[in-house]
């Protein structure tokens, strides 16, 4: 994926919008957002939020054509442990718009963002609970219900 993004990105585009401090900036403002937001925070009930937040900052730097410091799994695999339907993707990349618009990142920057992120949609929503499954032996899946 990181040719991909770079292909996308360019090869200023981290320095650009500012460096890793940018794309830490980002996470910062979009991990308040997830980790409050009515529906959206449940899927963290067992994640730490400093944790999450440097693992992101890692994957997108390494995207943007930065230090390749991310050793975590592939989106798809990080995920297949929730049931994600396309209604909590599209909160979500509508939350990190947001969050790009709050940081700062100009307009052009924040269109490149927002599409090689959605192209990850694919890889991470799903159907049915059906196609989802514990990362270990142990692991449940989570399913968090819309609120009312």
């Amino acid at each position: 994926m990181a040719a991909k993004g770079k292909d996308t990105f360019g090869e200023t585009f981290l320095d650009e919008i500012g460096g890793r401090a940018c794309v830490q900036r980002v996470h910062q403002v979009l991990y308040g957002k997830l980790f409050s937001h009515p529906w959206l925070k449940g899927f963290f009930v067992r994640s730490k939020r400093e944790i999450v937040e440097s693992q992101q900052t890692d994957f997108w730097v390494a995207l943007m054509g930065g230090p390749k410091d991310y050793g975590g799994r592939s989106p798809k695999d990080a995920h297949v442990h929730m049931f994600l339907p396309a209604e909590v993707f599209a909160i979500r990349h509508k939350l990190l718009e947001e969050s790009l618009i709050e940081v700062g990142v100009p307009a052009a920057h924040r269109e490149k963002w927002l599409a090689l992120d959605a192209r990850f949609e694919a890889a991470i929503v799903n159907r049915s609970p059906d196609e989802c499954h514990g990362r270990y032996r142990s692991e449940e899946v989570i399913i968090v219900p819309k609120p009312a």
